[in-house]
């Protein structure tokens, strides 16, 4: 703990910062008033855990007191609460609601409450079924599908229905921002793009209790991210075996399949999870491109080079496997151990890039053809470990520490042409590279979590390492005559030390409830361009506070306000300064000076009737690092930059709701209007500003279509108006897709089909404008595609009834 001190006193401004915090902690725990406690029990007499209760005023709407849950000893407290009478409610799934009035003038032992179990039987099979329940939380919207009729689908499926959550082709953004940190229990998932949406579409949707949009994240977090999406498993709480199969057949342009398989077993100490998944396919895109260029002295046009880009992408192996164990010392210690990886060791690409070049009369002038091959085999694994001590119901401490090794090789072969209108090449280019990476992920934390009386606290440290190895080899022929290509070899050294520690409070006063938080990082980096005797260093210290305030009106009321600062760190590859090439006139490169950006997020939200949200928000990002295209006219080559740009603003209204129109058609909706505007440095070194208003919105039906309720239907749409990126203006671009699934063998199996972007309406076009810089990208990812999927389930499946609100088993997945 002397450390976290240590790194929280540095500097005159953050002691004043932190006495604040200690001081407003010291006075929120005074002045107690009596309290309220009980325990909860089934039929059978056995305690019932994570049972909500709801302690109300007897007034006409029953305005929301205090909340509290049963542990998992079926046992409850609720501190500080003014003396009067009360309404005392207990709600879980599966059982009657428990209503009660009390009078409290002092403290309160009630005596045990027994729940009524209900359900209704269908076949000799047990449905307790609800509506997917959006919750505003202090600091996060909780989107809960536990025992929904959502939580047949996998967690990649839920993830595009949670409110707040934007879904394209393989992309997961919050607000427009792309830099989110995704995690599941709280532990973050060193995966992204097709590996994430791999996991998580198998992933089962009923071993999932919630998804939590955390648009202003609490200290606990890194600092990295402008937003982190959690998605929380069940606590299962019963003994035994269950397992699942399930495979898909999916045909867009070309066939691709899955098959995977989930184990899980537990007993009184041991809890044991294990899940593999192959996936095998072809995948196509293609890029109709316009490149212009002008004469300097009137700027008209002197050339035009059009191009019409096709890729495929070939991943006959792709192997996805963990496997996780926990076990109880006895009930207050607990070890965990878990192993995970990623490999697709046969990947392949051919990109073909025919380009027409025309003179400023729109008249042909030359065609130049680009044929470009790769294999990148690439793969990662990841050791995790943990343990959690919990020295009483108030507190506890968590060690956990993980270690991920990514392993990428990409050998790249391009052949390239230049010929005039009908006749044979007359020069010709041979380019070779061979990138090689090699990157290994530490890190090891402590968190600490108390209560004493109403107030809740928080703190822990965090160190986290990443070394990188990039070793890129180049070589270039011109008509079978080496050409000079200095300084594009090279072999680049990456190294980066973060030190973390934070601090955290959060107290209820009535219908008013705060929280706050402080972290501050220390990050020391290093990059080393080894060829070219190029370092960088940065060194520096940031604090990252927040700050939250819930008002509760009433059940029908809640307001609520939020600020957060964050850190954006630049991805590692955009750290690398070498050339990757698509074409000896196309090349893509990093910067290793690139700075971090820090983000500030402001927000003001409003719940109608626990239903319709509504968040008002604004954010501002200094230095954000940006793909940035420019045209270089010596070469007449597209250069493609991660470079810092200006700054950011985004801001905008978010209204979100899921309603049960009938018994059997249930909807979710969201709409967000907001403004972004960009600065960035064009190629000219001039200022250049971007804006644009925005609208998104996105709808998604679900239709139960017969009694027994086993065949189910869902509609889902999406529409996106034109925006900008960094230096980018995007098209609008929507989608629609449609599913039917069958229920069978006693709710055991599924089957079904989905229809998804059935206008090809995801194909987007992307332009950069700006002086003499002129480009224009038609991209099209091959997402229409028609997937037949199956799954089936055995065992006990009922080990995943139970509820919780801290980490469990699958948490070590990752």
């Amino acid at each position: 703990m002397s450390s976290i001190i240590t790194l929280l006193l540095y500097g005159s401004i953050k002691k004043r910062l932190l006495a604040f915090i200690i001081t407003l902690i010291t006075l929120t725990c005074t002045a107690q008033n009596p309290s309220v406690s009980g325990s909860v029990f089934d039929t059978s007499k056995n305690p019932v855990p994570f049972a909500d209760v709801v302690l109300k005023q007897q007034v006409q709407d029953s305005t929301f007191v205090k909340t509290s849950f049963t542990d998992e000893h079926g046992h409850f407290e609720i501190l500080n609460v003014n003396a009067g009478e009360y309404l005392l409610t207990i709600s879980t799934i599966g059982y009657e609601n428990y209503t009660t009035k009390i009078t409290i003038n002092k403290n309160l032992v009630l005596p045990d409450i027994v729940l009524q179990n209900r359900a209704k039987e269908l076949d000799d099979v047990v449905i307790n079924q609800k509506r997917p329940i959006v919750r505003r939380k202090i600091d996060r919207i909780e989107f809960d599908v536990e025992n929904s009729i959502i939580s047949s689908d996998n967690a990649w499926q839920i993830v595009k229905k949670t409110p707040g959550v934007n879904v394209v082709g393989d992309g997961i953004s919050i607000r427009g921002s792309s830099g989110i940190l995704v995690t599941i229990n709280d532990k973050k998932v060193y995966l992204t793009g097709t590996e994430l949406k791999n996991l998580l579409e198998n992933t089962n949707g009923d071993d999932i209790k919630s998804i939590e949009v955390i648009t202003t994240p609490p200290a606990k977090y890194e600092a990295q991210g402008s937003a982190v999406l959690n998605i929380k498993m069940k606590k299962n709480v019963g003994g035994g075996y269950k397992g699942s199969v399930s495979g898909a057949y999916v045909q867009s342009m070309y066939p691709k399949g899955v098959v995977a398989t989930n184990h899980y077993f537990k007993n009184k100490k041991l809890t044991v999870f294990g899940g593999y998944m192959f996936g095998s396919g072809h995948y196509y895109g293609e890029s109709r491109g316009e490149v212009r260029y002008t004469n300097p002295e009137d700027n008209t046009i002197a050339s035009v080079w059009k191009s019409n880009e096709k890729s495929h992408y070939r991943a006959t192996q792709q192997n996805s496997y963990n496997i996780s164990a926990e076990y109880a010392i006895d009930t207050l210690n607990t070890v965990a151990v878990g192993f995970n990886g990623f490999s697709s060791l046969k990947s392949t690409a051919l990109i073909d890039t025919p380009t027409a070049i025309y003179d400023g009369n729109g008249r042909l002038d030359s065609l130049f053809t680009s044929h470009n091959h790769r294999d990148y085999p690439q793969k990662n694994s990841t050791v995790t470990g943990s343990y959690e001590h919990i020295f009483n119901k108030d507190h506890k401490v968590i060690f956990a520490s993980d270690y991920t090794r990514h392993y990428f090789n990409q050998e790249q072969d391009i052949t390239a042409g230049i010929s005039l209108p009908g006749e044979a090449p007359h020069t010709q280019q041979d380019i070779g590279s061979n990138d090689t990476r090699r990157i290994s992920l530490f890190s090891a934390q402590a968190d600490y979590n108390g209560k004493d009386g109403e107030t809740s606290f928080e703190a822990g440290m965090r160190y986290g390492n990443v070394s990188a190895k990039n070793i890129f080899d180049y070589e270039s022929t011109i008509n079978g005559v080496p050409a000079s290509s200095p300084g594009l070899s090279n072999n680049f050294l990456y190294d980066e030390n973060i030190l973390a520690g934070y601090i955290g409070a959060e107290r209820e006063f009535g219908k008013w409830g705060f929280k706050a938080g402080l972290r501050g990082e220390h990050t020391r980096l290093e990059g080393n361009s080894v060829t070219i005797r190029e370092v960088n260093r940065q060194d520096y210290f940031k604090l990252f506070p927040s700050a939250y305030a819930l008002y509760k009106a009433s059940d029908n009321h809640q307001i609520g306000l939020s600020y957060g600062k964050r850190i954006i760190r630049p991805q590692y590859s955009a750290l690398n300064p070498f050339r990757s090439y698509n074409t000896p006139y196309s090349y893509s490169t990093g910067d290793p000076r690139l700075q971090p950006a820090i983000t500030h997020n402001f927000s003001l939200q409003y719940t109608l009737k626990s239903k319709y949200n509504f968040d008002l928000f604004y954010r501002y990002e200094k230095d954000p690092s940006s793909e940035v295209i420019y045209q270089d006219y010596t070469t007449n080559t597209i250069i493609t930059k991660y470079t810092n740009i200006s700054r950011n603003i985004a801001s905008g209204l978010e209204f979100n709701t899921n309603v049960q129109f009938f018994e059997w058609w249930e909807a979710g909706t969201m709409s967000t209007i907001g403004y972004q505007e960009n600065t960035f440095q064009g190629a000219d070194e001039s200022m250049q500003v971007i804006s644009q208003w925005t609208l998104y919105t996105s709808a998604n039906s679900r239709f139960t279509l017969n009694k027994k309720k086993d065949i189910l239907a869902e509609f889902d749409f999406f529409y996106m108006s034109p925006a900008v990126q960094g230096a980018f203006k995007l098209s609008d671009i929507s989608s629609l897709s449609l599913s039917f699934k069958k229920v069978f063998l006693n709710e055991n199996a599924e089957a079904g089909i989905l229809l998804s972007d059935i206008y090809r309406g995801e194909r987007q076009t992307i332009t950069t404008q700006y002086g003499n810089q002129y480009s224009r990208y038609n991209n099209y990812g091959d997402s229409q595609s028609f997937r037949i999927f199956f799954r089936y389930r055995f065992g006990n499946q009922k080990l995943g009834e139970g509820k919780t609100r801290e980490s469990t088993d699958e948490q070590k997945r990752l």
